[in-house]
């Protein structure tokens, strides 16, 4: 006889309405770092880096909810990568850029594809804080 693992729970209905919503905009906010990526590698390779990695990791971290669910772990990584780009974020238009690159201690402007970044990273954040709090502690949940 063969043994399987356990399956996963499932979402409660409480924690499934957030879940899709998490999916899109963890996308979206990858989409969007990918829209000014351009301009920031002719401005200099690692700030065109740094935006490629945001969004390679955004867009890989909406395939992992997709495919994984809500486990609590994968929750935490969502909240605090997203809430170290929102930071960060806030740093260089007040401080400004830390520590490399040609325009390192500069401020930099404020813009439209920016701002919306953030907004949608903190309803990202806001969804994904809604799972954690839905999702039953210990086995992970899938939808």
């Amino acid at each position: 006889m063969h043994e399987h693992a356990a399956p996963t729970s499932p979402l409660p209905e409480a924690a499934r309405r957030w879940l899709l919503p998490a999916i899109v905009l963890s996308a979206v906010a990858s989409g969007l770092h990918v829209l000014v990526m351009p301009a920031h590698f002719e401005e200099w390779f690692g700030y065109g880096l740094f935006f490629l990695l945001a969004a390679a990791a955004q867009g890989i971290y909406a395939a992992l909810l997709l495919y994984r669910g809500a486990e609590r772990r994968l929750l935490w990584v969502g909240i605090l990568g997203n809430a170290l780009v929102i930071g960060l974020y806030l740093v260089t238009r007040t401080v400004g850029i830390p520590f490399f690159g040609p325009e390192a201690g500069e401020v930099e402007g404020i813009g439209l594809v920016d701002v919306a970044s953030k907004v949608v990273e903190m309803a990202l954040i806001t969804c994904l804080a809604n799972l954690l709090r839905a999702a039953p502690a210990g086995r992970p949940s899938r939808a």
